[in-house]
């Protein structure tokens, strides 16, 4: 006997369709929905040889703005190095581990759920992890006296062997006092071959104190330190 279903019906059969498949073929896999997307960061972006971890974490959001349900599946691919092949959302999350192999190089990081893609990621493997932050004055005081407003100041980092780290970004951030002073440079500053960081600061004050800078390795290693700059006149 034919059955015939209304053009209505038929679209709810092929939505619920789509969502499972018949027991004999295994269970449907659950993806980002169309125009959702995905935003991928990787903590820390470098890491040794042979079994150094990253950690790879997407977030995905539907286009109503709400994070994608819970199993939602992404997949994982990596140029360099080993990574889980597919991990499900939790609250929209994803988190999977980017293991490195004998293999010393980039390893591209992209992520896929559905049409969706992220932004490629590159983490540098082979690299030595940063374990010492030295921070200084280059001008060691801004001199109000000889109309100067700007110092110059260094952040340098080092791995455990006291080598000099490149690559890595550095953040500088004003302590005291934001509504006088700041950092000429905008955003996270890479160190350079030395392993050096170099920003300016500026200040507006017109009597003499001290400018206090914060200075944060964005390495996933947690090494940070306070300098002082003094305004004299």
């Amino acid at each position: 006997m034919n059955v015939f279903f209304s053009p209505r019906v038929r679209r709810g059969l092929t939505a619920a369709l789509a969502m499972f498949v018949l027991p004999s073929c295994g269970q449907a896999i659950l993806v980002a929905s169309p125009e959702s997307t995905l935003a991928m960061t990787i903590n820390p972006t470098f890491i040794a040889q042979n079994g150094d971890t990253a950690v790879v974490s997407v977030l995905v959001i539907e286009k109503a703005g709400t994070p994608a349900p819970d199993g939602t599946v992404v997949q994982f691919f990596t140029t360099l190095g080993r990574i889980q092949e597919q991990g499900k959302t939790n609250d929209g999350v994803v988190r999977v581990n980017l293991v490195s192999d004998a293999r010393s190089g980039d390893a591209v990081v992209t992520a896929y759920s559905g049409a969706s893609k992220t932004e490629a990621i590159t983490v540098r493997v082979g690299s030595a992890r940063p374990a010492r932050l030295s921070p200084g004055l280059i001008d060691q005081t801004i001199d109000l006296s000889e109309g100067k407003s700007t110092a110059r100041i260094r952040a340098s980092v080092f791995d455990a062997n006291a080598n000099p780290v490149s690559g890595v970004l550095v953040r500088f951030s004003i302590i005291d006092d934001p509504a006088t002073d700041h950092i000429i440079e905008t955003g996270d500053v890479p160190t350079n071959n030395s392993g050096d960081a170099v920003v300016r600061v500026q200040t507006n004050r017109q009597v003499p104190g001290t400018i206090k800078v914060h200075i944060e390795v964005l390495s996933g290693t947690a090494l940070t330190s306070d300098l002082s700059i003094p305004v004299i006149k």
